[in-house]
C-alpha cells in the first residue's frame, strides 16, 4: 500500500511540475517570448519564420513539430527539450519564465 501511495505521489509531483503556475504572468511571458522566441516564431502572423507561427497555438489539435496534442505538458516539453532545429531551453529559462511563457502563448 505504501509503495502505491509513494508512486502516486511521485506521479502527482511530476505532473504538477509540468503545469504552469496559477499566478503565471502573460505580460512577463510576452517579454520572454520577445527575448527568446521571436527570432524564430511569429506570434501574430500565420507566416513561418525559422520555426512555425505560434499564433493560435492552444487552439490547434497538434504541435506542428512533433504531432503531439497541444497541451501545457507537450508545449512545455518542446520548450525544454527543443527539437527539429529548435534549441532546448530547459537550462536557459527559469520555471517562472516557462510558466509565464505558457500563459502568454495561451493569449495569442
Amino acid at each position: 500500500m505504501s509503495r502505491t501511495i509513494f508512486s502516486f505521489a511521485a506521479l502527482a509531483i511530476a505532473v504538477a511540475s509540468m503545469l504552469p503556475a496559477a499566478d503565471a504572468d502573460p505580460e512577463k511571458g510576452n517579454e520572454v517570448f520577445d527575448e527568446q522566441c521571436a527570432q524564430c516564431h511569429h506570434a501574430y502572423k500565420d507566416e513561418k519564420k525559422a520555426g512555425p507561427s505560434l499564433k493560435w497555438l492552444f487552439s490547434r489539435d497538434k504541435l506542428e513539430s512533433n504531432g503531439k496534442p497541444v497541451s501545457d505538458g507537450s508545449v512545455l516539453e518542446m520548450v525544454e527539450k527543443g527539437g527539429r532545429g529548435m534549441p532546448a531551453f530547459k537550462g536557459t529559462l527559469s520555471e517562472e519564465d516557462k510558466a509565464d511563457l505558457l500563459a502568454y502563448l495561451k493569449t495569442i
